[in-house]
C-alpha cells in the first residue's frame, strides 16, 4: 500500500511513490519516530499498532542504533525500557579521553625545550 501524502516531506531522499507501508515498515517507523509531527506519529500508531512500533524501536536500540539519541531516549521513557537508552556509564566508557590542543592550551612538543644543554 502507498503511504499517505502527508508523510512525503519526511522522505525527500526517496522516490516517495515507490515506498510501500509493509515492505518498508522499519524505515517508515524509524523516520516518523525521529522526524515526524505529532499527527504523523498518531497515524503511525493507528496504522502499525503500538506493538509493531515498539518492536522496530527496540530492534534498532539493541542493534545498529540508527535512531538519533534524543529519539531513543524519548521513546525509551514512553515504553519504560531503561535498557533502550544509553547509560551515562556507557557514554563515559567510550568518550575520548585526550583533549586536543588549542591555541590557549598548547601541548609542549618533545625535544623542544627552551633551555640549552
Amino acid at each position: 500500500m502507498v503511504l499517505p501524502e502527508f508523510l512525503s516531506g519526511l522522505f525527500q531522499n526517496y522516490v516517495f511513490e515507490s515506498l510501500d507501508d509493509q515492505k518498508h515498515a522499519a524505515l517508515v517507523i524509524k523516520t516518523v519516530l525521529s522526524r515526524g509531527t505529532w499527527g504523523q506519529v498518531r497515524w503511525l500508531f493507528e496504522h502499525y499498532g503500538a506493538d509493531k512500533v515498539r518492536e522496530v524501536f527496540l530492534e534498532d536500540c539493541r542493534g545498529l542504533r540508527t535512531l538519533p539519541e534524543s529519539t531513543r531516549r524519548l521513546w525509551a521513557l514512553v515504553w519504560g525500557d531503561p535498557g533502550a537508552a544509553l547509560d551515562d556509564d556507557e557514554v563515559q566508557k567510550w568518550r575520548p579521553r585526550r583533549v586536543p590542543p588549542s591555541a590557549e592550551n598548547p601541548t609542549p612538543q618533545e625535544g623542544t625545550g627552551s633551555g640549552q644543554s
